[in-house]
């Protein structure tokens, strides 16, 4: 120790100047560093595409609330590994046979879920799929595999497990395409298409990209879809936090300082780390999700190889516009599919299969012209998880908080009584007219029904969806009446839209026809008319027309004492089944309705007309490619 230190006074003076200056020090550093956060906080975030996950676990430390809202949802459980408690389906040994194959689903003795496939004849063991990951968990779940020799390719399974229906479904019954298919139309790699939007922080990462390349170029013909691998990465299966918030490391990094937490919670300031779509304007909100529920392609040609490698290049927050191009009608298709695209969409551009809301929400005057965003009616962290639908929003909540003069006297502008389905905003305003996953969802284009001219343009309406037995024309009519404050027509004596449809349209209309035909809330019809027209949509040449023609038929004969009879064949119908076993119960069923009084006072059907519309939904009959 130095000599001027020995002397206890000085120590006990320098102390006491130490003990003055430290806090003096501490609050001089704090102060810069409020400043420095400050500054911080008013500056945007940059690059967002080289920031890295975290995962969601990595949220639930500080936000309890939202991590436990978002577990409930079905975006959480969209891919699974697979465990006991992921799969769903029943693998309990029983054999299913569709396509002319019998497969087996089983459970290993060691827990793991298999499908065996077995020779058509001798029904010995041909091969067996281990399931390792499931995609899906609300309407069906689907199943990979890992093939030998692929790599780290996943690969889709033949079977479904429909989760409403609670059975077996080989994935041909799941698409709108006809009876004509093998067993192996729909195998798809799971590395090449579905991890992009089913997962958080995709990336695929191809291996032999370079080579393939060659190989084009050398003009050899090759499937790239078969022979492109893949060594993918995920930040995190299934749709977590960060699909929505963006990358977290950078958010989570910065605020286990307490102070900056502090100065968030008490100022209410954005923080620059992370996006909240609820800070958004409505367009770039909307885009958050757009960039999964709207079929999209790379804005460059140059982004495919960036996409097969890291991934998307969009992250939350950003103009969606710079990264992707929504795919719209007049798109044109890959070489030797001109129709990919424009197939799925309605005449008039409006989507008709599911994964392209947001080309019908973009094309909504209350987007173009109002506020309206997705967050309007949905909620990733409250509601209802069927849907993430805010409450009140299916009965349109949030479309009479603008449209408050409809508010004030909602029959007056509906022409229906104020606890119908005809005073229910999304039932006429974005109608049932959308398929996708085995079932009909609502159109996400937001108009104004227009009876006639939906009509000619060889589209559902959202009026003779529930006036089944109704005309196009009568419902404009209709319309046309009201606005002129004259009474609407008793009828026009042409034959109703929704058998047209049924039997005459093409696959998208008539599996809407099909169930719309079943709705329990549709207009005064009988019950028995709409049986002729499902009965004979059971003999459609689509898995799926067939299935909703069974489904409504089921469904009425529930709750009509006197179609009761025709419940039991139904119990035993196979929408997938062999041609001559749907025939046998077909029969059935016409026998039952024949004996049955009211099939003598419901509408006839006559044979010719049967023909002609069948004759004329040939003329449509394309299959339809599910972008989903």
């Amino acid at each position: 120790m130095p000599p001027l230190l020995r002397s206890p006074r000085l120590r006990r003076v320098l102390l006491g100047l130490a003990a003055l200056l430290l806090p003096l020090a501490a609050l001089a550093w704090g102060v810069q560093h409020l400043r420095q956060l400050r500054a911080e906080l008013e500056q945007p975030l940059e690059n967002r595409a080289a920031l890295a996950y975290v995962g969601s676990n990595s949220c639930r430390s500080c936000h309890q609330d939202h991590h436990a809202s978002w577990y409930q949802t079905f975006h959480r459980t969209m891919t699974q590994e697979a465990t006991a408690k992921t799969v769903q389906g029943a693998f309990d040994g029983q054999v299913v046979e569709y396509w002319g194959q019998p497969v087996r689903p089983r459970t290993t003795e060691d827990g793991r879920a298999v499908f065996d496939y077995l020779h058509p004849q001798t029904r010995e063991v041909m091969g067996t799929a281990e399931v390792r990951r499931t995609v899906g968990s609300h309407r069906y779940q689907q199943y990979l595999a890992q093939v030998p020799g692929q790599g780290g390719n996943y690969t889709r399974l033949h079977l479904l497990w429909h989760a409403g229906d609670q059975r077996w479904v080989h994935i041909n019954g799941a698409f709108l395409y006809d009876d004509a298919q093998g067993f192996n139309d729909h195998i798809a790699t799971w590395n090449h298409n579905c991890i992009f939007c089913h997962n958080t922080g995709p990336q695929p990462r191809i291996q032999n990209a370079e080579a393939l390349y060659q190989r084009l170029y050398r003009g050899e013909r090759f499937n790239f879809l078969e022979e492109a691998r893949y060594d993918s990465q995920v930040a995190e299966l299934g749709i977590a936090c960060e699909s929505c918030h963006g990358p977290g490391e950078a958010h989570a990094r910065k605020n286990r300082d307490p102070l900056r937490r502090n100065l968030l919670a008490l100022s209410d300031r954005p923080d620059p780390t992370i996006v909240n779509p609820a800070r958004l304007p409505p367009e770039r909100a909307s885009e958050v999700c757009g960039q999964c529920h709207g079929q999209r392609l790379p804005v460059r040609t140059d982004l495919v190889e960036t996409w097969l490698d890291s991934g998307p290049t969009y992250r939350p927050g950003e103009v969606l516009a710079e990264h992707v191009r929504l795919v719209r009608r007049e798109e044109p298709g890959p070489p030797g599919r001109p129709d990919l695209y424009r197939l799925r969409f309605w005449e008039d551009g409006t989507p008709r299969l599911s994964a392209y809301e947001m080309q019908g929400h973009s094309a909504s005057p209350c987007t173009s012209e109002g506020q309206a965003s997705c967050q309007t009616c949905h909620a990733a962290h409250g509601g209802d998880v069927n849907g993430m639908m805010r409450e009140g929003a299916r009965e349109g909540a949030p479309c009479l908080a603008c449209h408050q003069a409809v508010a004030a006297d909602i029959p007056a502008h509906t022409r229906h009584a104020a606890d119908s389905s005809g005073s229910v905003c999304v039932d006429c305003h974005m109608p049932k007219a959308v398929y996708g996953v085995m079932e009909i969802h609502r159109s996400h284009r937001i108009e104004v029904p227009q009876p006639a001219r939906h009509a000619a343009l060889n589209r559902p309406d959202a009026c003779t969806n529930c006036h089944l037995d109704r005309s196009a024309d009568w419902a404009q009519t209709a319309i046309d009446a009201w606005r002129g404050g004259s009474p609407a027509p008793a009828g026009d004596g042409q034959p109703a839209r929704n058998l047209l449809q049924l039997l005459g349209g093409d696959p998208v209309e008539r599996a809407i026809a099909a169930k719309m035909a079943g709705r329990a809330d549709a207009a005064p019809m009988p019950a028995a008319d709409r049986v002729p027209g499902l009965l004979a949509a059971l003999d459609d040449d689509y898995p799926a027309v067939r299935r909703f023609a069974a489904h409504s038929l089921r469904d009425l004969a529930r709750r009509t004492p006197e179609l009761a009879p025709l419940a039991e064949p139904l119990e035993d119908y196979d929408f997938i089944a062999e041609p001559a076993a749907r025939e046998a119960i077909e029969q059935a069923l016409q026998q039952r309705w024949q004996s049955l009084p009211a099939s003598a006072s419901a509408r006839p059907l006559p044979v010719a007309e049967v023909s002609r519309l069948r004759a004329e939904a040939q003329t449509k009959g394309k299959n339809i490619e599910i972008g989903e």
